[in-house]
């Protein structure tokens, strides 16, 4: 069975790196699946490379979005989304070699089972369904260039009663930095690279969630789930255009939820009185 599928990735530079990210994600993936990546200010060779090679690969759709502007990932991802025509969302960090076809096998397991928002193991690849956009909202565009946004999605899918599983790599996929290159990313800025080194996303994640967790410094990881945490700002709807599509084009499926939810709560209720 096809499922109405998109990979996003975002990059910037690095071509032989994306280059074969794409190559290995067309060799293990269908080819209804569409490709759409989305630049954050990368040189014009690398552009014209990147479109040269594109054209290479037969049969696949394939959507390339430049930009002057050097994105953040947050911005980038929400970018895909809505260049996106599929209700499926696949984003892959431009240095996920894939290995063999396991990783999208569990993706569409894990949608025929009902599941909205799936990790493999991360997010260096993951799906979210687009119906659970207008019900948890975007990524963050209030993050800077750094880590965190992705947490923050996680705990914001919680809030939401998103169907979220993360299930595991199983070697279909490699990902990951030398042990020298993330020494080099902690201690500053490595061209190219998102930062480890600074603390702004820290402080964003602290305005926005109450929480106990200390901070990024010595790698601990932030929260993921609403329980672990209590909102103290609201989101803010970077697209709201898009947002209010997606709102009528799965009205019936939000209307399906709630019923659903509120089905879940009688049932709770209904166990505690026959105690």
């Amino acid at each position: 069975m096809k499922y109405s599928i998109t990979i996003v990735w975002s990059f910037r530079n690095r071509y032989e790196i994306l280059k074969k990210s794409i190559l290995t994600a067309h060799s293990t993936c269908p080819l209804y699946v569409n490709f759409c990546l989305v630049d954050a200010a990368s040189d014009e060779i690398t552009i014209r490379k990147l479109r040269i090679f594109c054209n290479t690969i037969k049969g696949r759709k394939i959507r390339i979005c430049e930009s002057a502007y050097r994105s953040t990932v947050s911005e980038a991802w929400n970018l895909g989304i809505m260049l996106s025509d599929t209700r499926y969302i696949v984003i892959a960090s431009s240095d996920v070699e894939f290995v063999n076809n396991n990783w999208f096998k569990g993706i569409v397991k894990m949608i025929i089972k009902g599941y909205e928002y799936v990790l493999v193991e991360n997010h260096a690849v993951f799906m979210i369904d687009k119906k659970i956009i207008p019900q948890i909202g975007w990524f963050d565009e209030r993050y800077a260039l750094g880590p965190h946004f992705d947490t923050d999605y996680m705990i914001k899918g919680s809030e939401g009663k998103v169907e979220l599983i993360n299930i595991e790599n199983n070697g279909s996929y490699i990902h990951g930095d030398t042990e020298a290159m993330t020494i080099a990313r902690k201690k500053g800025e490595v061209i190219d690279r998102l930062p480890m080194y600074e603390n702004t996303n820290d402080i964003i994640f602290k305005q926005k969630w109450q929480t106990t967790w200390p901070g990024w410094e010595n790698r601990i990881h932030p929260p993921t789930h609403i329980s672990q945490v209590k909102r103290l700002s609201k989101e803010i709807d970077p697209h709201p255009y898009y947002s209010s599509k997606y709102e009528k084009m799965y009205k019936n499926y939000l209307h399906r939820k709630i019923i659903k939810i509120i089905d879940r709560g009688y049932t709770r209720a209904s166990r505690k009185l026959l105690k």
